[in-house]
């Protein structure tokens, strides 16, 4: 059973470790600075956010940055039960990881693909994700209900972010997914990086999980697919370090943030 969870952070990880020490130091400071006095990190709009502090969290991890592990675990014990779903997930997510409760069984995603919940390809991904090992069982069945939807050209016309989750479903259930990284591949750009549309600009979103996607399992196409576009997508990586410190959506971003720095290193890990 591949852990998805471990897969995403080892990933990270290489990515910091590429970086110069000047460079991480200089990483982790602006990531610190987005900390709040509750606990939390901020969000684009300056105040504490448990979406955003799931990624400045997961990015100081990938760093090998200390942080105060126990104010911020309050901060999130506060939203496990928040009515927004996506709060109290990642919420609940950081706090299973550090002990400080328990991670999702496996029962659980089992029981939203028996039940039809997750036909979404990029919520039955999540749902692998908060579980961290999922039975290749769970993975086949899951994948099996993908490849329907999949079908008669809708590949063509999803966007990129549920193009990758269903590469990395495919991997977790062992399966060939050629066609889905066929259509991965017409959405890098030529500058670099890929784009989450057909026709649209790259952005670090979608080069961060279209690489990943590619990187899992060992399909012969996926790893040409990653390694032909590794320099120019790496330029494009470096270039979303925005002035701020943190990595932005694109070169021409305003700001950056938690969410888009956690990113910029997973995306650098797979240029390793």
């Amino acid at each position: 059973m591949m852990n998805v969870f471990q897969s995403v952070e080892k990933a990270a990880a290489r990515g910091a470790e590429g970086l110069r020490p000047a460079a991480r130091a200089a990483l982790v400071a602006a990531l610190l600075k987005l900390r709040r006095p509750d606990g939390g990190f901020a969000g684009l709009d300056g105040r504490s956010d448990p979406y955003y502090a799931l990624f400045a969290w997961l990015s100081l991890r990938a760093l090998g940055a200390a942080y105060d592990r126990a104010a911020l675990c309050a901060y999130m014990a506060a939203h496990r039960r928040a009515a927004n779903r996506v709060d109290a997930r990642c919420a609940r997510l950081l706090l299973a990881a550090e002990g400080r409760g328990a991670r999702a069984s496996w029962l659980a995603p089992a029981l939203a693909v028996l039940r039809g919940d997750a036909r979404d390809t990029y919520g039955a991904f999540l749902l692998a994700l908060a579980a961290g090992r999922v039975p290749r069982w769970l993975a086949r069945l899951a994948w099996r209900r993908q490849q329907r939807l999949l079908a008669a050209g809708a590949a063509e016309r999803l966007p990129t972010p549920r193009l990758a989750a269903a590469l990395a479903l495919a991997a977790l259930a062992e399966e060939g997914a050629g066609d889905v990284a066929a259509v991965l591949a017409t959405r890098r750009c030529a500058g670099g990086g890929f784009a989450s549309a057909a026709g649209a600009p790259a952005d670090l979103l979608a080069t961060a999980v279209a690489r990943f996607a590619l990187a899992l399992g060992s399909s012969p196409a996926a790893a040409r697919i990653r390694a032909d576009g590794r320099a120019d997508d790496l330029s494009f990586v470096q270039a979303c370090w925005l002035d701020d410190g943190l990595f932005g959506a694109s070169p021409a971003a305003r700001q950056g943030d938690a969410e888009h720095t956690f990113y910029g290193l997973l995306a650098l890990g797979t240029c390793r």
